[in-house]
Order: C-alpha cells, then structure tokens, then sequence
C-alpha cells in the first residue's frame, strides 16, 4: 500500500499576486524564487522560464503553451484550472505539487523528479515521463492515454479511475501498483513482459495481459 502523500503547504495569505507576464520575467531576470505568490490569469506561448524556483505558488486559471520551465524548482506548488500543454519540465524539481482540473497534453517531464505530487481530473495524454524518479504520485481520474512512463523508478505510485490506455511502461516495474479501477489497454512493455510481475489487476485486465506472454484464454 503506497504511503501518505504530503500535501502542498501554503500561507494563510498570499504575499503577491502576480497577472502580468513581465512580473514573472522580472522574478526570471533577477535569478530570484516566486515564493508565497498567486499566479493568475496569465496568458503566455514559447517563452522561456527555465531554472526559475516556485515555493508556496499557486498557479489558477493560467495558459503556458510551449514554454519552457526545464531545471526548475516547484515546492509546495499548486496547477488549478491551469493549461500546460506542449511544456517541457524537463530535469526538473517537484515536491508537494498538485494538478487540478487542468490541461497538460503532450507536456514533458523527462528526467525530473517528483516527489508527494497528486494529479486530479486532468487531461495529459500524450505526457512524457520517461527517466523520472515518480515517489509518493497519485493519479487520480486523469487522461494518460499514450503517455510515456518509460525507464522510471517508482514507489508508492497510484492510480484511480485513470485511463493509460496505450501507454508506455518500458523498463519500468509496475510490481505493487493498483490498477483493478483503471483502463490498461494496449500497453507498451518490452519483449518479455517483465514489467507487470507484481501489478495488482483484475481478471479481465490480467486476460488482457496473458495477450502479451501469447496466452489464450479459452472460454468454457
């Protein structure tokens, strides 16, 4: 059973709320950490906020579209009603993060560590976490349909009424994960299949899986 996951901590009272872009790019400019701030509202394509540090920021009702947040830092951060698609979070930081009823299709998080993160009620098909270090991750009713979880190390990873329908696990094992309320069609293992010894299914989904050692399962 996977262990608590931390969730983010937040001041009472925001001390800035950032609504311009040129705010942030101050932040950027100045090497300085977002701390204690809300970002709202914010409309942004293709710029660069890499290497930048977010602590204690919650990020609502923002669009970043093709932007680049690599190396970066996020403690204590929340994504509300936010969309992230096409970024890239590359051999980034996140610890105590939420994603909410937000939108992240194609997003990238190569090579990042994450760290007592939950992900609800969101959209990120296509999401790329190959290479990743995933502790202390809930997931929970999201869209992972073709996303990458390739080459990982994972503990305490869960699933709830997630659809990971024609998703990645190459190299990356799946033993003690939960996936008896979840969509796990059309998987992409390796050749041996080695990946899912230790997976928690149910029957259909285990008749599903046989499909890949070529096990038919014959009806009585």
């Amino acid at each position: 059973m996977a262990g608590k996951i931390l969730a983010p901590i937040h001041p009472g009272e925001m001390e800035w709320v950032l609504e311009e872009e040129a705010q942030l790019y101050n932040r950027k400019d100045e090497e300085e950490t977002v701390k204690d701030a809300l970002i709202r509202n914010l409309r942004v394509e293709g710029r660069d906020f890499s290497s930048m540090r977010f602590s204690a920021v919650l990020f609502e009702n923002c669009v970043f579209q093709d932007c680049n947040f690599e190396r970066g830092e996020f403690a204590d951060v929340i994504f509300q009603s936010c969309d992230i698609s096409n970024c890239s979070f590359e051999n980034s930081y996140f610890n105590r993060a939420l994603f909410r009823s937000s939108k992240g299709m194609g997003v990238k998080f190569c090579g990042s560590t994450i760290l007592h993160t939950s992900v609800e009620n969101c959209n990120f098909n296509y999401a790329n976490f190959d290479s990743s270090k995933l502790e202390h991750l809930r997931f929970l009713e999201t869209q992972l349909q073709g996303s990458s979880l390739s080459q990982c190390r994972c503990k305490a990873v869960e699933w709830s009424r997630v659809n990971l329908e024609h998703a990645s696990f190459f190299q990356t094992m799946m033993a003690g994960m939960d996936f008896t309320d979840s969509t796990i069609h059309s998987l992409v293992l390796s050749e041996n299949c080695h990946e899912v010894r230790g997976a928690v299914v149910d029957l259909y989904q285990a008749a599903e899986l046989a499909k890949y050692l070529g096990i038919v399962i014959k009806n009585s």
